[in-house]
């Protein structure tokens, strides 16, 4: 299996390497040029999962409004009308008029109020009874809630809007930029970025894949449920375009969308080889392309935590493996399958997650398995404890029994309209399509098989290199032709505390 991608800063010549990895070789043009570069990976089957890699409560209300007293019946039929209390803040409330009727119904207090006092006594009229109206009861206050006890509204929502991506560093070279002239546009500093799988450039920021578009993160998690898509997950991949298949006419796959539907697992978790699944199927992702040269069209290579690497490193400093710019995301790494083994995969790297070579439901949910994926995902450590914490868990429960995504998977695949708030969480948002909206009810391989819309013949592997990735660069996006939404052109690409960076002077920002 191979892949080719020419780019506009450089090439990038793919051959896949022992074990099904596939190798990467950057070349660059010129000093003041940057190369976008990507790592292809193996397709499902027996072959461990590699990498890719690319450069390139609520407020108090106080008492009930006009919620007030009970009505005063004032005096009895005759006597004068009673005085009603419970008025706004508190104020008694106006004389009624005398005849038959008692008092009029007390109104209570404002919201926000103390309720009114009860009606007051009412004057007798001719041949009325003296005695006063019936008390009405004020509103309710924020003072009768018991103010002392929180109410739990549970946690806030994950906040994942940002303005768009940087419209520097996101760029091989800033148009019209002399480098050292500081009236030129990017201020003299013609390529402020770099990707941290690459050597380095003088003046520039080095950049990293964000950890926010993670399988599992809170930021994923938060854009399915807030896009009516619950019951999915959503995700990254590298993708090559499958021209001609479920791509049509695409020819570059950066920030196209799809929904897969899994299948069958690879053999090690396939029922006597004949293919039954020994383990839950999991539940379909919803992905967006964020690499390329990621094992050919047929493929997608799932972004979650330990999901191994490919021809390059910027996760762990304590690897063989290397990075070119020297610098790393996490300053502790699990070493399980790594380098190229396909990271902390139960079903390949945890002996003790298997029976008699079969990975099963019951191997998988033993103690000790579970035990000791916990060990080995624990290891991750970093400068940002929400990054620290969102890895750990994007490698834990990819390695779940119920949803085991860190194997091999065959699949099937359809093209879809981007979801509005996956594209808010990667920072490219395409222009409409007119392509099917996900369809949440399709869920299992039965349900694919019987929509024609949905292709099989399409495998997954699983990634994590930390390299800033290709469709990070507006060169292959924009500059490739696509259709986006202003200055959403790019995928994020985030500092070493996994912060994205962005242009927080767009006046929209936030949105």
């Amino acid at each position: 299996m191979g892949a080719q991608l020419t780019l506009l800063a450089g090439a990038l010549a793919l051959s896949l390497g022992p074990g099904g990895c596939a190798q990467a070789r950057i070349s660059t043009p010129d000093a003041n040029t940057s190369t976008s570069t990507s790592t292809a990976t193996g397709t499902g089957g027996t072959t461990n999962p590699a990498s890719t890699t690319a450069n390139g409560g609520a407020s108090g209300e106080g008492g009930a409004s006009g919620g007030g007293g009970a009505q005063n019946t004032g005096g009895s039929s005759g006597s004068g009308g009673a005085t009603s209390a419970g008025g706004s803040s508190g104020s008694g409330g106006s004389p009624g008029s005398g005849g038959a009727s008692g008092g009029a119904r007390g109104t209570g207090g404002n919201a926000g109020s103390s309720g009114g006092a009860g009606g007051s006594r009412a004057t007798g009229g001719a041949g009325g009874n003296t005695s006063g109206g019936a008390s009405g009861s004020g509103g309710t206050t924020a003072a009768d809630m018991a103010p002392d006890v929180p109410v739990d509204t549970g946690p806030p929502p994950i906040v994942y809007a940002l303005p768009p991506p940087n419209q520097n560093v996101n760029q091989f070279n800033i148009p019209g930029c002399q480098s050292g002239v500081a009236t030129s546009p990017g201020g003299g500093n013609c390529t402020p970025g770099q990707n941290a799988c690459e050597t380095t450039k003088q003046g520039a920021q080095v950049l990293f894949l964000c950890p926010r578009f993670m399988l599992f993160s809170d930021e994923m998690a938060q854009a399915a449920t807030d896009d009516g898509n619950a019951g999915l997950n959503y995700a990254v991949v590298g993708h090559d375009a499958d021209t001609g298949g479920i791509d049509g006419n695409v020819t570059i796959s950066c920030c196209q969308c799809y929904q897969l539907v899994f299948s069958l697992p690879e053999n090690v978790a396939q029922e006597n080889g004949n293919g039954a699944s020994a383990i839950p199927i999991p539940p379909p992702l919803v992905v967006q392309s964020f690499n390329t040269a990621a094992g050919g069209g047929k493929n997608f290579d799932i972004f979650m935590g330990a999901g191994g690497f490919g021809a390059f490193n910027a996760c762990d400093p304590n690897s063989s493996k290397t990075s070119p710019s020297g610098k790393y995301l996490y300053t502790g790494f699990p070493s399980e399958g790594e380098p190229g083994s396909g990271g902390v995969n139960a079903a390949t790297q945890i002996t003790s997650c298997s029976s008699k070579s079969l990975v099963t439901t019951a191997s998988l949910s033993a103690t000790t398995c579970q035990t000791d994926v916990a060990t080995a995902c624990a290891k991750f450590k970093s400068g940002s404890t929400t990054m620290t914490t969102e890895s750990i868990r994007s490698c834990t429960q990819s390695n779940d029994p119920n949803s085991y995504y860190h194997m091999n998977w065959k699949i099937y695949a359809k093209r879809v309209e981007c979801p509005t708030h996956l594209t808010d969480v990667t920072g490219c948002k395409l222009a409409s399509q007119n392509l099917p909206a996900v369809n949440p009810a399709v869920k299992t391989p039965e349900q694919a098989a019987a929509d024609s819309s949905f292709k099989p013949g399409y495998t997954t592997t699983t990634m994590q290199d930390c390299c800033m990735p290709t469709c990070a660069w507006q060169n292959n996006t924009k500059g490739q032709g696509l259709s986006l939404d202003g200055q959403y052109d790019s995928f994020y690409s985030c500092d070493q505390n996994g912060v994205p960076v962005t242009d927080s002077s767009t006046s929209d920002a936030g949105k």
